[in-house]
């Protein structure tokens, strides 16, 4: 049986029966008569794709180069190799545990020892995925969508800037029983980038994504859904403060009237007057004899010749 469960529960009856034994022996004689000869690799690593990776960075920051993935009867390991740019030597890398159920291979590696977070183990990790390095422990609280996580910045080659961060994602002890909530995470990300400062690579313990695990309550590393809070839906008006545009405030000049130019021609009985309008209608207004006003070029000019009168004999006016 491929299941590690299964194997683990046939082991509590007290072993196998005699004939199960005699059957699992020929089985085992008759794939040793058809096994091919030749050296083989001994171990449990093995290549997987990068969407089989259990853990990727946020889109547009770090690309998976390769996913290195090793079974255990009890877990699941995976490193997932970063591409990197850094001066500093090492690789970076995303590292997965994933503690539940795992399937057995030909030649399985046992159960993988659990390590709890511990400041002392944590300086040992740094040392040396860091050689040479001085990383300093943040004493920042901070989380992600998945809970606390802890981290270390410091300086590498160059002006390379480097971080090591590690976080355990388990469900709260009153929640873990022998049927519920009894798998656990521990995730490690090992990253040194070109003139990156502390706050851009904190951003890369916020921004991945766990996208494998165990299926089941029975493994569910994450403990209880939280409840819904009581403000989606109702509670008080939520409003968001929107900048209106600003217009720029158009002002009207008032056009003062022009000046008004009378000019008075010696010799001759016309009168005439020069006015400069502002308006843009211009009013023709004939004289009386019967002429057309003469408007020149420039300016716009009325005038308007005064009635010619004539005393009689008799004392009567004539006016033309």
């Amino acid at each position: 049986m491929d299941d590690s469960a299964a194997i683990r529960f046939s082991g509590r009856g007290g072993g196998v029966s005699g004939v199960g034994f005699l059957l699992v022996a020929l089985a085992a004689a008759a794939s040793g008569c058809t096994a091919r000869p030749g050296a083989g690799v001994a171990t449990l690593s093995s290549t997987v794709s990068a969407a089989s990776a259990l853990v990727v960075p946020a889109p547009g920051t770090l690309s998976i180069v390769s996913v290195i993935q090793r079974q255990y009867t009890n877990a699941i390991e995976q490193q997932v190799a970063l591409s990197t740019s850094a001066s500093t030597s090492g690789q970076n890398f995303i590292s997965i545990q994933a503690f539940g159920p795992a399937e057995t291979v030909a030649l399985p590696a046992g159960a993988l020892a659990f390590k709890p977070v511990r400041h002392a183990a944590i300086q040992a990790e740094i040392s040396r995925y860091f050689p040479g390095r001085r990383l300093t422990i943040s004493s920042n609280f901070v989380r992600n969508t998945y809970g606390p996580f802890g981290y270390a910045y410091g300086p590498g080659a160059g002006n390379d800037g480097c971080l090591y961060g590690w976080q355990q994602i388990r469900s709260d002890e009153a929640e873990r029983n022998h049927m519920n909530s009894s798998g656990m995470l521990q995730i490690r990300l090992r990253v040194c980038k070109a003139g990156a400062g502390e706050k851009e690579l904190v951003e890369l313990m916020y921004g991945y994504t766990v996208t494998g695990g165990f299926a089941g309550t029975t493994w569910n590393p994450y403990g209880r859904p939280a409840s819904v809070d009581a403000e989606i839906g109702g509670g008080k008006p939520l409003r968001v403060a929107i900048e209106e545009p600003r217009h720029t405030a158009v002002t009207v000049d008032t056009v003062s009237k022009a000046p008004v130019t009378r000019r008075v021609t010696e010799g001759r009985p016309a009168v005439q007057r020069k006015e400069q309008v502002a308006a843009k209608d211009v009013v023709v207004v004939p004289s009386p004899s019967g002429g057309a006003t003469a408007t020149t070029s420039g300016e716009d000019t009325i005038v308007v010749p005064s009635p010619v009168c004539v005393t009689g004999t008799a004392g009567s006016a004539t006016c033309n």
